[in-house]
C-alpha cells in the first residue's frame, strides 16, 4: 500500500468534527483557497512587476503559460511543461535570480501540495523569498499545512502563526488563527488554543471564524 493511500490528516476526526477547522479536512480541496488567491495576487504582481523592468520580461515570458495551467488546476503540466511551454521547474532551473523563479517556487510547492507530494513541497515553498503581505503569508500557510501532515505540529503552528500576524487582515489571520488552535488541542494544549480564540475574537470580530468562536473557548 502506497504511502498517499496509508496517509491520515494530522488532525482527528474528533478535533475536527469539534472545531470545523478548515486546515487538513479535505485532502481533494487542500490548498484550494490559496491556489486561487495566490494565482490572483501573483498575476498583479507579475505585470506590474515585470512589465516595469525589463531584464525580468524572459522570465516573465517563460512563466506566463505555467501559470495558467496552475490556475486551470493541471499542477502536473505547470511543474514539468507542455513539451513546448516551460514549466515552472524549468523557470526555476533557467531563470535563477529573477523574480519570476522565485515567484516559481511558491508556485511549485503549491503544486506538490497538491499532488500530496509534502515533502517537495516544503522544500520547494521554504525557497520562495519575499515578504508581500499577500503572498508571503499564504506560502507560510500552505508550508504550516504541509508541516502538519507530516505531522510536524509545532513547526506548523509556528508558521500558521507567523502568518496570521504578517498578513494582519481579516481573511487571512483569522483562518490561520483557527487551524492553530485545532493543532493545539490536538496536542492537548487547551490554554494555548483559547489564547488563539481570543486573539479572533478580539482582534477579527467580523471575520467568518469569530461568528461562533465563544463556544469553543467556553468549552474549554
Amino acid at each position: 500500500m502506497s504511502k498517499k493511500e496509508t496517509e491520515k490528516p494530522i488532525l482527528a476526526d474528533e478535533v475536527l468534527s469539534k472545531s470545523e477547522a478548515f486546515v487538513i479536512k479535505n485532502k481533494n480541496t487542500f490548498l484550494g483557497i490559496i491556489v486561487a488567491i495566490v494565482a490572483v495576487v501573483v498575476g498583479y504582481l507579475a505585470y506590474n512587476t515585470y512589465v516595469a523592468e525589463p531584464k525580468e520580461a524572459e522570465a516573465a515570458k517563460a512563466i506566463f503559460k505555467a501559470e495558467q495551467y496552475f490556475v486551470n488546476g493541471d499542477f502536473e503540466t505547470a511543474l514539468n511543461g507542455d513539451g513546448v511551454n516551460a514549466g515552472f521547474l524549468s523557470v526555476i532551473e533557467e531563470n535563477k535570480g529573477t523574480d519570476a523563479a522565485n515567484m516559481a517556487y511558491a508556485y511549485a510547492g503549491l503544486c506538490y501540495a497538491q499532488q500530496q507530494n509534502y515533502e517537495e513541497a516544503i522544500n520547494y515553498l521554504e525557497k520562495y523569498s519575499g515578504n508581500d503581505r499577500l503572498v508571503s503569508p499564504m506560502v507560510k500557510y500552505a508550508l504550516g499545512n504541509c508541516y502538519a501532515y507530516q505531522e510536524n505540529i509545532d513547526k506548523a503552528i509556528k508558521l500558521l502563526v507567523a502568518a496570521a500576524d504578517e498578513a494582519d487582515n481579516i481573511t487571512v489571520s483569522p483562518k490561520c488563527l483557527f487551524d492553530a488552535a485545532a493543532m493545539y488541542e490536538k496536542q492537548g494544549k487547551a490554554d494555548k488554543a483559547i489564547e488563539l480564540y481570543n486573539r479572533i475574537k478580539n482582534e477579527y470580530p467580523q471575520a467568518p471564524e469569530a461568528s461562533n468562536i465563544d463556544r469553543f473557548i467556553n468549552a474549554k
